[in-house]
This record gives C-alpha cells, structure tokens and sequence, in this order.
C-alpha cells in the first residue's frame, strides 16, 4: 500500500475515532446544567460517565474478535448505528434512568468504534510507521474533548444542555453516512478475510501473553485518572470561583498537551522504543501535577501545562505496544482486551471522585485518588518493561 493511500485511510480512520471523543465526552461540559435540571447527584452525574463504559468491560473482547473475523467495515457501521441511537437517547432523555440507558447504548457503540480504528492502522502501518500513525490517531480524543469542554458548556448555557448533545448524533450520523459509502473506496482495507470461527478466536483469548494484560492494565489506570479529571475538573474549577469557559478551558489543556505533543512522542517512540520508559515519566507528571490542583498557590495554567504534557506521554507507546506482541489477525483482539480495561478505568474512576466529593464536599481527596492512579500507571509500565523481554 502506497504511503500516501495510507494516510488517506489514517484521515478516515481520524473522524471516525472523532464519534467515540464527542460522544464520551460531550457529557461532562454540561453537567452543572443537567444536575439542575433533572436535580440528580454528583455521583449520579459521574455514573454516567461509568455507565458509558460499562457495557465496554463485556463487549470489548468479542468486539475485537468479530473486527478480526468479519472486517472493519461492517463491525464499524454497526457501531455507529448503536452509537447514534444511544447518544439520541441521551440527548431526548427526560430523566436519570433514560440517560443511563441511552449512555450504555451509546458506549457499546462507541466502543467498538475505538476497537475498530486503531486495528485498521495497525494493519496498513510497518512497525517504522506505526509510532507516529498512532501518534497522529491519538490526538483526536484530544481534539474531540477540547472542542466539547470550550463550547458545549457555553452552547448550553445559550441555548439548553440538549442542544449540544444532539450535534454529536448530528455528526455520528454523517460518519455513518460516510462509512456506508466511502469507506471500501477510502481504505482498501478488505473486509472479507479467511473466517477463524468465534469461538476458536475466544480460546486464542486465553493464551495471550502477560505483556498485552499489563499493557490493559496500564490504560485502564491511566484513563481512571484522566478521565476523572476531565469529568470534574472543570466543576472544581467553577466551585473556586472561575467562570464556566475558563473552568472548562482549564480542564482542557489536558487534551490540548496530548494534541500538540502525542504526534512527536509517537515519532520519539519510532526513533528510540522503549515506550515504557515514556509511559512512566508521563505517569510520573501526571501524578505530580494532579496532586497539587487542589493545594493552591501554584497558577492552574502551570499546572494545566504540566498535565496536558505528561498525558502526551502514554497514549501513544501503549498504542504501538499491542501489535508488538501480538501476529496480525490477533491485533482487534488485543484492542479489545485494551478496550476492557480502559472501561473498567473508566467505571470506577468518576464513580468514586464524584463519590468522594458527595461524602466530603470538597475536590482534595478526589484529586489525591487520580493522582494514585496515575503513579500506578508507572508502577505497571516498570513491570511491562521487565516481564516483556521474555516475549
């Protein structure tokens, strides 16, 4: 495959992940709207954010197989029809239960849109190449996030906080539209490969090495940090008296660290290896800049720097990981097995924060607990590292 065909498919594959970014987190911009008018919790309004990924911790590894069995295509244009009904859900929904059910509909879709897209990279990029496309990939949850967290709140606050939760099933439909009848064109990717059958590729599941479980579980505690951050940074910045935009600009720069740095750490990564050296100086910072939020006395803008560096860090080398250690037709797999874990990060991270801030109405043990969970992520890539030379 030529390289300019392949990055072609790498602009496909980039607004299509853009569907899993808006709809995961177009969610936590109107939050204090939604509290108000539904006059739910704090740790209700982290449940959503849980409930987003709890269909991913059943659905993610066979998701990856049925991407390895039956092609990117098909399983991603049945993602997004799930993706955009779900998130229509959300959008029309009049009361708590109708959004958790419209959240865990709209995560299985999601979801699976995350599984699919970096499979498809992994299979037309050389191990040269495959640093920088990840790289390039991983911006757009950062793209995504940044353009929810600096207008969906203000859009909302226009107008109401159904509005901007309608685009994104506004723009998952057009992708929708996109892949039906563009995608065969765009990519040459081939949906029709040699059918392993689905439960021979499960039993696969069971004898996949140590290294693509540690690499899990390093995204799973990543995520349970960063996303909790990104779900209620902006509300502790607003309970400290900044307004709503620059509440919301502040949590952003997270995303906008990872969209300006994670395309060079992927070349970095394609230069010199050794991703888990990256993934823990990344975790390091992380930690570091998330336990002195809440301490006071040091500028947020600092901080938000240091934040959105250090999580440039880890997206891409763990990207670049799975297809290290794992043949071709078991890449969609091992994304899925990636995809578990990152919802399990994802369930218990804003659940506890938000419970934390109900039990003590203050942000300060919930920043202590990201922070935890960023230091972990270190500890587990120092493990990856020892464990992967016997792979």
């Amino acid at each position: 495959m030529g390289k300019l065909h392949k990055w072609k498919v790498l602009s496909f594959i980039y607004i299509f992940m853009l569907v899993f970014a808006v709809i995961f987190q177009g969610l936590p911009p109107v939050f204090g709207f939604i509290i108000s008018s539904l006059g739910i919790s704090h740790a209700q309004a982290g449940a959503l954010m849980s409930f987003f990924g709890l269909p991913g911790i059943f659905i993610s590894i066979p998701g990856g197989i049925l991407s390895d069995i039956y092609g990117s295509r098909r399983v991603g244009i049945t993602s997004l029809i799930i993706a955009l009904a779900g998130s229509l859900m959300v959008g029309f929904g009049n009361n708590f239960a109708i959004l958790v059910i419209g959240r865990i509909i709209s995560g299985i879709g999601a979801l699976t849109i995350a599984i699919v897209a970096p499979q498809v990279l992994s299979k037309i990029f050389d191990k040269k190449d495959m640093g920088i496309a990840m790289g390039v990939f991983n911006t757009a949850m950062p793209l995504g996030t940044i353009l929810t967290l600096n207008t969906f709140g203000l859009l909302a606050a226009a107008t109401n906080w159904r509005i901007p939760l309608l685009l994104t099933s506004a723009y998952c439909f057009i992708i929708l539209i996109l892949f039906l009848f563009k995608y065969n064109d765009i990519s040459g990717v081939n949906s029709k490969q040699d059918k392993t059958s689905f439960k021979e590729s499960l039993y696969e599941a069971k004898k996949i090495g140590w290294p693509i479980w540690l690499i899990a579980i390093i995204w799973m505690m990543y995520n349970a940090s960063s996303i909790s951050y990104l779900a209620f940074g902006s509300d502790y910045y607003v309970s400290i008296g900044y307004d709503t935009s620059y509440a919301g600009f502040l949590t952003s720069l997270l995303m906008i660290g990872a969209l300006i740095f994670s395309t060079f750490v992927g070349y970095l990564t394609d230069k010199f290896g050794n991703e888990e050296y990256f993934i823990l100086g990344g975790s390091i910072g992380l930690a570091i800049a998330l336990l002195l939020v809440p301490r006071g006395g040091i500028n947020p803008l600092v901080l938000g720097g240091l934040i959105g560096l250090s999580v440039s860090f880890v997206p891409s080398p763990v990207f670049s990981l799975v297809p290290k250690y794992l043949p071709r037709e078991q890449v969609g797999l091992g994304y899925g097995i990636l995809s578990t874990c990152l919802n399990i990060g994802v369930l218990i991270g804003p659940f506890l924060v938000g419970l934390f801030y109900d039990k003590t109405k203050s942000y300060a043990s919930g920043f202590i607990l990201m922070s935890a969970l960023a230091l972990l992520t270190g500890v587990f890539a120092i493990l990856l590292k020892r464990v992967g030379k016997r792979f």
